[in-house]
């Protein structure tokens, strides 16, 4: 079997060569199936990752959400000590900037951290998944750390293109599964 790296450069590297066009309209159905599932219909704070090259767009799904009045709560990447800090945001325009990665992110004075535990549903970002519900993320468990902190009850439901879905992936003990993963073709 290849190793999580190997998958991560080739999986990658496919993502990174789709037109922006394809991103957008292969993106739309997911959100839109998404959108359709109770998990998403009954989640009152939704935990969800803002996308970032050629991932699965969410920035149209976060402003609907806060327009709805769902708590909307994002990922500050706290680089020096490798955790994710959850956030909440109520306006796209006046809370976030850019992260040195390039990435939106909520800005340093609005980085009070909600508890994971408040969560009912995390939308997971990742590189590669299997049919098993495993994932492979950057390699760095920022969504680990998080997926292991949240209750019981909440669901963490990845949304990806289909080509990002293997077979099998390798997958160790402390690797949290997602309880579903959405593509533009499936839900797995």
């Amino acid at each position: 079997m290849e190793t999580k790296g190997d998958i991560r450069k080739k999986i990658l590297s496919i993502r990174n060569s789709i037109e922006n066009k394809q991103v957008i309209e292969k993106s739309e159905i997911i959100i839109n199936k998404l959108k359709s599932i109770s998990e998403f219909k009954k989640s009152k704070t939704v935990f969800v990752y803002m996308d970032f090259k050629n991932e699965v767009k969410t920035l149209d799904l976060i402003e609907e959400m806060i327009k709805e009045k769902k708590r909307v709560v994002i990922p500050y990447t706290d680089v020096d000590n490798t955790v994710i800090i959850p956030v909440e945001i109520n306006d796209i325009n006046i809370d976030l900037k850019f992260s040195s990665f390039g990435y939106l992110e909520p800005k340093e004075e609005k980085v009070i951290p909600i508890d994971p535990f408040e969560l009912d549903l995390i939308i997971v970002p990742g590189v590669a998944f299997d049919k098993e519900l495993n994932r492979i993320g950057f390699g760095k468990g920022y969504y680990d750390r998080i997926l292991s902190k949240k209750r019981n009850d909440a669901k963490a439901v990845a949304i990806a293109y289909e080509f990002q879905i293997l077979d099998e992936i390798p997958s160790e003990e402390h690797d949290i599964k997602m309880d579903k993963i959405i593509t533009e073709e499936n839900i797995y």
